[in-house]
């Protein structure tokens, strides 16, 4: 591998890598030992996590040599973190204290489909990408 493949692996795929390994660490800590949170703000919560982890597919797809996952990089992000959010609901199933639910996995799509609308509206990328000095 050479020094740019691996640079670009650093700084495109390892963040996306470490915060879903972030969410599936803190999903398999017990619900005795995570804080309470009042109401649904749990789902706020999750909706958080799951934007970022779509923002952060996203990236790591935008920045890859095949032109497929660069083109449709947004989708495969937001299906990508959708499965994600329904390996981890599974997971918890598993671990002591924890249940699987839907409602969790609605909002972990939410927070990841939230991330698409915005990026679709504003084009963040695209916008930066596309300026010229003489703008």
């Amino acid at each position: 591998m050479n020094q740019s493949r691996i640079e670009s692996f650093l700084q495109f795929q390892l963040p996306a890598i470490a915060w879903a390994l972030f969410i599936f660490t803190v999903s398999s800590i017990p619900q005795t030992k995570l804080p309470s949170f009042i109401g649904y703000t749990d789902k706020l919560v999750h909706a958080a996590i799951f934007f970022i982890l779509c923002w952060l597919f996203h990236v790591a797809f935008h920045f890859q040599r095949n032109s497929f996952l660069r083109r449709y990089g947004l989708w495969a992000a937001l299906l990508l973190a959708s499965s994600f959010g329904i390996s981890d609901e599974y997971h918890q199933y598993f671990t002591p204290g924890r249940s699987t639910d839907v409602i969790d996995w609605i909002a972990d799509t939410a927070g990841a489909s939230l991330y698409v609308v915005i990026y679709s509206r504003f084009q963040f990328y695209r916008w930066f990408k596309g300026k010229s000095a003489e703008e």
